[in-house]
């Protein structure tokens, strides 16, 4: 049985899942340092984690970012929620387990998610970016426009909590 919790520091279970990042060639979650973990948490941001039983299995963090929170920041899962693929992109732990606490962390401020245009550090942020064309057609996000971020061209959503909600409780 899965649940979700933010983490408040390193753990056993983080570092296992940092190694297993590094074996996948999850190159932005292969370590604590890699993911920016003490970086998000400086800078006002947390992190949340899914689990399987005891194992983490998904993990993303949110910080803040332009006027609001950059949610989703380092985002990545060992395998999918298991739903079957799904054009709200709900089989993502992080976009339907992990962004809803997000979204209460955040306290009513703007939410954007970051996705990579061209550089993919793990064979699949590409992928995850044709996603969020699809979200767009449904308003549930909206894109704000391309800029580099750490180095990456990035393209930055911004997120509508209330349709977001409303396909999520599809």
């Amino acid at each position: 049985m899965t649940h979700t919790k933010q983490i408040l520091d390193p753990d056993f279970a983080l570092i296992d899942f940092t190694q297993v990042c590094e074996i996948l060639g999850y190159t932005n979650n292969q370590s604590i340092h890699a993911m920016k973990f003490h970086w998000c948490i400086e800078q006002g941001g947390a992190w949340w984690g899914t689990y399987d039983n005891d194992e983490l299995i998904a993990l993303s963090g949110i910080h803040p970012f332009k006027d609001g929170y950059r949610a989703l920041f380092r985002g990545v899962q060992l395998y999918p929620r298991s739903i079957g693929l799904n054009r709200y992109h709900m089989q993502s732990h992080g976009f339907y387990d992990q962004l809803p606490m997000q979204i209460e962390y955040a306290d009513d401020k703007p939410i954007y998610i970051t996705t990579n245009t061209v550089n993919d550090a793990s064979g699949k942020m590409t992928r995850v970016n044709e996603s969020f064309k699809i979200l767009a057609r449904y308003n549930i996000v909206s894109l704000v426009g391309t800029e580099t971020i750490f180095n990456a061209e990035q393209n930055v959503w911004l997120l509508d909590p209330d349709i977001y909600f409303k396909y999520r409780n599809k």
